[in-house]
């Protein structure tokens, strides 16, 4: 059974491979203390592949093991396609032979009370089950916003998110074409459907967006995020996630209710706008597509993860990034800050001082910096800045006004795919299903799921 609580974040299965931007030596990473000996003691570091983020810390290893000589480090990475990943953390953890274990991140929402009885799934069941060495303690965590303290469970803190993505209300823009027609970025939900109106005027298709793979989930599920948070502080995005999924367990709310309706209503606007052919566009492709079409499709559907894909596919290419304008308050219409990769250390490591002497390395402020600028991701240190990229000029003044994405309500594991939400794919206009059917199904689904 897959990880349900992901299924509100479309993330690709491959792990998009973005350009380094600048050539960075093991040389400038900021190393300290030393090591000595006859015999070198063995770190090992499992990561999923994903270029950048493996070749940066392919760097961040061959400088740790500079300033330790007597320490030698084994990586160990696999791809999320086709069970890859799983199965090798699974085999590392078992064997108990990793000591630096990536995960994605959780956060405390996603965890549901025992009293429900719901089991939690995937990393939430490492976390919960103590497999990861608690590290609210360790120095290195005051470096990062306590607001993306995820990982966290019952009071400790299990892992050290590094990496986090605009993924549901993501929308790259082409500046020049906007510029050529005398239109701004929209702010509001009704903006955005007159700049949509405008360009299909001109003969237009306003937005691009990888169907196939289910791309359009990040307007959807956008939109959700938004109306969820609007009037509500960033640092409350947890606390407003919890009572949803706790109003869901009680019968208090369900997908029928009206801000899921209204949701639906903007998402189907907005989906009036996509190019003819949406369905057979899949993810792989889609950046360099969108890329080299300068002069059609304003708009393109997808997560700040592959701006720099894009910027490598048409360097030329004038372009930026902003959350879709789901709200009519443009105050409202923040980024949902998608929380990725986390450092653990599982308690069976039998380097576990070691271990926690690497993140401590990595997550130094320039070492640090550097991730972020290789990775494309946003910061979650407050001394270090989200990289000032061609395409992150609004990213740069808009992040720190994001919030935590949401979280699914808590769904049994053997529950209906559909009671964790509409299937986009399924519905108008990707599918037939028309979006009030869709949601009573779905409000049926959760409804039996959890009176099993």
């Amino acid at each position: 059974m897959a990880d349900r609580s992901r299924s509100f974040t479309v993330r690709p299965l491959r792990m998009v491979a973005v350009a380094a931007t600048g050539t960075l030596v093991a040389a400038t990473l900021t190393a300290c203390g030393s090591g000595s000996g006859d015999s070198k003691t063995t770190l090992v570091v499992a990561q999923w592949t994903n270029a950048a983020a493996v070749e940066q810390t392919k760097k961040y290893n061959q400088a740790f093991e500079q300033a330790h000589p007597d320490v030698e480090i084994k990586m160990q990475t696999a791809p999320t396609a086709n069970n890859a990943w799983p199965t090798l953390q699974n085999s590392l953890l078992t064997s108990k032979r990793v000591d630096v274990l990536a995960q994605f991140a959780k956060s405390p929402s996603d965890f549901p009370p025992e009293s429900t009885g719901i089991k939690v799934q995937g990393t939430a069941t490492l976390i919960a089950s103590k497999q990861f060495v608690d590290l609210s303690d360790q120095p290195f965590m005051k470096r990062f916003d306590p607001n993306q303290h995820v990982m966290e469970y019952k009071g400790g803190t299990y892992g050290v998110m590094t990496s986090a993505y605009v993924n549901n209300t993501g929308l790259f823009y082409k500046k020049d074409l906007l510029d050529k027609y005398g239109l701004k970025v929209p702010t509001t939900f009704d903006e955005f459907i007159d700049v949509l109106k405008a360009f299909k005027s001109k003969g237009k298709s306003g937005i691009f967006v990888a169907g196939k793979d289910g791309y359009q989930n990040i307007v959807w599920a956008g939109i959700v995020n938004q109306l969820l948070m609007e009037g509500k502080p960033a640092g409350e995005a947890n606390s407003v996630y919890t009572k949803r999924a706790e109003q869901f367990y009680k019968g208090e709310q369900n997908w029928t209710d009206p801000l899921y309706k209204d949701a639906s209503d903007r998402y189907q606007q907005i989906m009036k706008y996509i190019e003819p052919n949406a369905s057979g566009v899949p993810a792989q492709t889609a950046p360099g597509v969108w890329a080299s079409n300068k002069d059609d499709f304003p708009f393109f559907v997808d997560g700040s993860y592959d701006g720099n894909t894009i910027a490598q596919a048409n360097p030329g290419l004038n372009f930026g990034f902003f959350a879709v304008p789901g709200t009519d308050d443009a105050a409202w219409n923040r980024p949902a800050i998608a929380p990725d990769l986390a450092w653990t250390v599982p308690v069976s490591s039998k380097q576990q001082k070691l271990a926690l002497e690497y993140l401590d390395f990595i997550t130094q402020k320039d070492n640090y910096a550097q991730w972020v600028k290789a990775t494309g991701s946003l910061s979650t240190q407050p001394g270090v800045p989200t990289p000032n990229l061609k395409w992150t000029d609004w990213l740069s003044q808009n992040a720190d006004k994001g919030y935590i994405n949401a979280s699914n309500p808590w769904t049994p594991a053997d529950a209906a795919e559909v009671a964790d939400g509409p299937q986009t794919q399924d519905n108008a206009p990707f599918g037939h299903k028309s979006w009030d059917k869709a949601l009573s199904e779905c409000a049926n689904a959760y409804t039996a799921s959890v009176k099993k």
